[in-house]
């Protein structure tokens, strides 16, 4: 059996074919000259490289440089400004009252007054105490509740049983002829009794409705009348304070036109100078 003839390896035609096929199983390189296949990192911000007349002005000026710096990292953040370096609204402390130090006044006792209001129509209850008109009130007693006791200073001046509803008003006044003192007056409703003055003191004489626009004619005492005034047009309850050391306690007493009074106290006034004090505030019990 013959064998074939070893023949030799011919000449590669093209030497530069292995040079390429060696280039091709490099990675290859994108745009921007990265490897292929591997992660891009974000470009690192550079720092900030001050001017030559930045520079100088920055030593000369550190607050302003820190100024610079703050707008740079605000801007870093996507222009959102650093909560630290924000300034909170400026709110004014609470402060304490004042101390007396160690030293204590004594508690205040005002004398508290309890009464009512009562309505029959356009009329309201007024009762004549002392020869003054007034609203039915009176002291409350030791151990006795308010209500209780305007229900019964209500019955004892006028003799009407009444229900008690709503809080009219509380006046305060204060005077230092009289005291301090608080009343309470209640909205009360007739359900009973007759009137007629049932007083075991005796101190009031007559108890009867008057119309409302009448009133003036009838109550003096300023803060009393201001206070029920007040109410009847409002009709929702108050506390009234008066500092009567400061302002007037008595309304003018009002009288009806006379005319031959008038001209009997001209006459009388240019003949002996007399002078008429009718008018005259006077005093009165709260």
């Amino acid at each position: 059996m013959s064998e074939e003839p070893k023949t030799a390896p011919s000449p590669n035609p093209n030497p530069n074919r292995n040079r390429r096929r060696r280039r091709k199983a490099r990675p290859s390189t994108e745009a921007g000259g990265e490897p292929a296949g591997q992660v891009q990192t974000a470009a690192q911000p550079t720092k900030h490289e001050p001017a030559r007349g930045e520079a100088r002005a920055n030593k000369a000026n550190p607050e302003g440089r820190q100024r610079q710096q703050r707008a740079r990292g605000n801007n870093q953040r996507g222009g959102k400004r650093n909560p630290r370096n924000t300034n909170p609204e400026v709110v004014p402390p609470v402060t304490a009252p004042p101390n007396r130090g160690r030293t204590k006044r004594p508690l205040a006792e005002p004398r508290i007054g309890v009464g009512c209001v009562v309505l029959r129509g356009d009329e309201v209850l007024l009762v004549r105490e002392r020869g003054r008109w007034s609203l039915p009130k009176g002291g409350l007693e030791v151990g006795e509740m308010v209500q209780v006791g305007a229900r019964r200073e209500t019955y004892e001046e006028t003799g009407l049983i009444v229900e008690l509803r709503d809080l009219a008003f509380i006046v305060e006044f204060q005077a230092e002829t009289w005291g301090h003192h608080l009343q309470f007056f209640y909205v009360g409703r007739e359900v009973g009794g007759v009137l007629e003055p049932r007083d075991p003191d005796r101190d009031v004489q007559e108890a009867k409705f008057v119309p409302i626009r009448q009133l003036r004619e009838y109550l003096r005492f300023r803060p009393r009348l201001v206070s029920l005034e007040t109410w009847l047009r409002d009709r929702r309850p108050r506390h009234f304070v008066f500092d009567l050391e400061k302002e007037p306690a008595m309304l003018r007493k009002r009288r009806r036109v006379d005319p031959g009074r008038i001209a009997a106290r001209k006459q009388a006034s240019s003949e002996d100078g007399a002078h008429d004090h009718d008018d005259e505030l006077e005093d009165e019990q709260p």
